[in-house]
């Protein structure tokens, strides 16, 4: 459903992409993660023509993105990262305008999804926070009707019950056959939601796989400061364990989820249900 294959860009003489090649199944949600600057942005308007590429082809279903630009951005429905909307109009007149461009859109649906994210529907676009007009650029591309969504950071600025929703809403849209590419620094809604990630650094890409198998070559680490002192004798000890320190600071190597270490450290809580929000927190991954 789409595909990007060696993708080259520069500007200005400094290198953006270098080599990206990508192959995203339809109805998969794929995740492209990377750091400020790594490229994720360029890559995404690449694909929908807003940036041209110095070298590589893109293809977006059954059409040549680099020769045929707009008959590809029909294919696609685009949530940036920008919220630059018309602020004199009201929130449904926005996202009504927005959707008349699309002749599949899901018009009904969206009115939902403004209820669902609690976005009142007379409210002014100026008026909304950060948050709220995230939400309504979200309603509006993913309600398109288009076979392709592509998301930039979908989810930055959205509480952690926004974010759950979302995550809903992105794989029931999956389970419909569409093909879902986002970008974000939100490892945790990767982790959950996606069926294969890529890891962009320097407009390089480092890694394309599956979470699973990522996750199961990847170190984590905890850094970990103690009230009182202790030796590495006095440790929890366990097979996907491994420490570095001394005193009261000590840094954690494991494998496996996080709530498994929590286990070893304090022993499981009956009757709790951790969410997977929780579970990230003091997380880093090393990929």
């Amino acid at each position: 459903m789409l595909s990007a294959t060696d993708i080259h860009k520069s500007y200005a003489a400094q290198p953006v992409l270098a080599g990206v090649t990508i192959n995203v199944e339809k109805g998969e949600i794929f995740g492209f993660v990377g750091p400020n600057g790594a490229g994720k942005t360029t890559f995404l308007k690449c694909l929908l023509g807003l940036a041209r590429i110095d070298s590589g082809s893109i293809r977006l279903g059954d059409v040549d993105a680099v020769k045929q630009p707009l008959a590809a951005r029909r294919l696609c429905a685009y949530a940036p990262s920008e919220t630059a909307m018309y602020d004199s109009m009201t929130v449904r007149a926005m996202l009504d305008f927005a959707l008349a461009f699309h002749k599949n859109a899901e018009l009904d649906r969206a009115h939902g999804m403004l209820d669902s994210f609690g976005l009142p529907h007379k409210r002014k676009v100026r008026a909304l926070s950060h948050g709220m007009k995230r939400k309504l650029l979200l309603t509006q591309a993913i309600c398109s009707g288009t076979p392709i969504i592509l998301l930039d950071e979908p989810m930055e600025g959205l509480d952690p019950e926004a974010r759950r929703e979302l995550e809903t809403i992105l794989e029931e849209a999956s389970a419909q056959g569409k093909t879902i590419f986002f970008s974000s620094h939100d490892l945790a809604s990767v982790e959950r939601v996606c069926n294969r990630v890529a890891f962009l650094r320097n407009g390089k890409l480092l890694e394309c796989d599956t979470v699973a198998s990522i996750l199961e070559r990847a170190g984590h680490t905890v850094k970990l400061a103690l009230r009182e002192p202790l030796d590495a004798q006095s440790l929890p000890k366990s097979s996907n364990l491994s420490w570095t320190g001394e005193g009261t600071d000590w840094q954690l190597n494991y494998h496996g989820k996080l709530e498994e270490v929590f286990d070893a450290l304090y022993g499981p809580e009956k009757g709790s249900d951790r969410s997977g929000d929780a579970d990230q927190s003091g997380k880093e991954r090393g990929a």
